[in-house]
C-alpha cells in the first residue's frame, strides 16, 4: 500500500526556491489550503509580495459568473444578489450595496475574502480604488455631492479607521451655481489602474468649457485640463471615452469621428485624430448619452446603446451587435492572492 506524501517532510528535503517555483504555478484554491502546511508556506503565500506578483502573472484566468441589471438606462454588473461592481483592480473588486448608498466593500473573488469599508459620505456619487503592486498599499477615494456640500474623501486601507478629507487644488471648480459641478466620472482603464477622470462642464449659453480633472488615487494628486476651444460647437453633442487608454473627447459628423486625445494629463498634451466611421444610420442617438462609448483603440469602437453592446471594426467598417443577457453571464479575470488588512473569509449570496 502506497504511503501518502508528507508535505512537511518534502519541504525539508527540497530547496525552498524549488518549492516556491512549484507553488507559483498552482491554482489559488490549492494555495489557500497549502498555506496551512507550515509557517514558511504561510508567510510565502500570504505575505511575500514578490511571490504573489509572480503567481498572478502565471495563474490561469478565473471565470466569474455575473448578471446585468438594466434599469432606467443604467447598467449594473452584479456578482452578488445585493452588491453591484463599482471598480476592479489587481484581482480585487470594489462593490456597492444596492440597498444602501453608503455601504461599500472590497472583495477578492478568488480567495473569498471580504472587507467592508466604513460608511461612505451621505450623497456619495462615485467611488474608486487603487492598489500599489509593490507595497500593496490600497486607497479608496469617494466623491460626494449633495445640495451645496461637495468634496472628496480618501481611505487608506489598514491605516485609516475613518474617511479623511482630500483637498482639490481649486474647490471653486467643484460647484456651479451652488450645486455639484462634476457631471461624470470615468474610472481607471485596465492599463492605467489608479488614474480616474472627472468631467465638468462650465459656462453659460453658448460659451461652454469642458474641464477634465485627472486624479492619481495613490498620490492623491489632481491635474486639471481644459479641452481646447473651437474643437466642438456644443459639448452636449460630443462623446467621451478612452482611446488607447487615454481620455478622448470626440464628435461624429459626415461619417468621420474627430477626437482630441489627452496623451499626457500632467503635461497638458493633446493630439488630434480622425477616423472614418460609416456605422449606425441613427448614430445621432448616441449623442443623447455622451458617455455611452466604453472604450476605443486603433482596431475599433466598443460602446453601449440601450440594451446592446456594439463593436465597430475600424478596419473592415463593420458592426457587431451583442444583446445584453438578462440571465447568467461569465467573464474571465486575473485572480490574485492579495489580502488587505482586515479582510475576512466569508461567503456571498452569488447570482444564480
Amino acid at each position: 500500500m502506497m504511503r501518502r506524501a508528507d508535505p512537511v517532510n518534502a519541504s525539508k528535503q527540497l530547496p525552498f526556491d524549488i518549492i516556491t517555483e512549484i507553488l507559483s504555478w498552482l491554482p489559488i484554491d490549492s494555495l489557500v489550503r497549502f498555506k496551512r502546511v507550515c509557517k514558511n508556506w504561510y508567510f510565502l503565500i500570504v505575505h511575500d509580495r514578490k511571490f504573489i506578483a509572480k503567481h498572478m502573472e502565471r495563474t490561469c484566468l478565473l471565470r466569474l459568473k455575473y448578471v446585468y441589471k438594466h434599469e432606467a438606462n443604467k447598467l449594473t454588473v452584479l456578482f452578488d444578489k445585493s452588491f453591484g461592481m463599482a471598480a476592479f483592480s489587481a484581482g480585487l473588486v470594489l462593490e456597492k450595496s444596492l440597498t444602501n448608498s453608503q455601504v461599500f466593500r472590497i472583495r477578492n473573488p478568488a480567495t473569498h475574502q471580504v472587507l467592508y469599508l466604513p460608511n461612505a459620505h451621505e450623497g456619495t456619487r462615485n467611488m474608486d480604488f487603487a492598489l500599489n503592486p509593490s507595497t500593496h498599499e490600497c486607497k479608496v477615494v469617494c466623491f460626494y455631492g449633495k445640495d451645496s456640500e461637495v468634496g472628496f474623501e480618501v481611505l487608506t486601507i489598514g491605516k485609516d479607521e475613518q474617511w479623511r478629507p482630500m483637498k482639490h487644488p481649486n474647490t471653486d471648480l467643484l460647484k456651479h451655481r451652488g450645486k455639484p459641478a462634476l457631471q461624470y466620472y470615468r474610472g481607471s482603464s485596465f492599463k492605467c489602474e489608479g488614474l480616474g477622470h472627472f468631467f465638468q462642464v462650465t459656462g453659460d449659453g453658448q460659451d461652454w468649457n469642458l474641464k477634465i480633472h485627472s486624479l492619481d488615487i495613490l498620490s492623491e494628486c489632481f491635474s486639471t485640463n481644459t479641452v481646447p476651444r473651437g474643437f466642438y460647437v456644443n459639448w452636449w453633442d460630443s462623446l467621451v471615452f478612452y482611446w488607447n487608454d487615454c481620455v478622448a473627447v470626440a464628435d461624429i459628423a459626415e461619417e468621420k469621428l474627430t477626437m482630441l486625445v489627452l496623451e499626457d494629463y500632467k503635461q497638458h498634451k493633446w493630439s488630434k485624430k480622425t477616423v472614418r466611421v460609416t456605422f449606425l444610420e441613427d448614430h445621432m442617438t448616441l449623442k443623447k448619452d455622451p458617455f455611452s462609448v466604453v472604450n476605443a483603440d486603433s482596431d475599433g469602437l466598443h460602446f453601449r446603446f440601450k440594451d446592446r453592446f456594439i463593436h465597430y471594426d475600424l478596419k473592415t467598417e463593420t458592426i457587431e451587435k451583442v444583446n445584453i443577457r438578462q440571465g447568467n453571464n461569465f467573464c474571465f479575470v486575473k485572480p490574485s492572492l492579495i489580502a488587505l488588512k482586515g479582510m475576512k473569509t466569508g461567503k456571498v449570496a452569488c447570482c444564480i
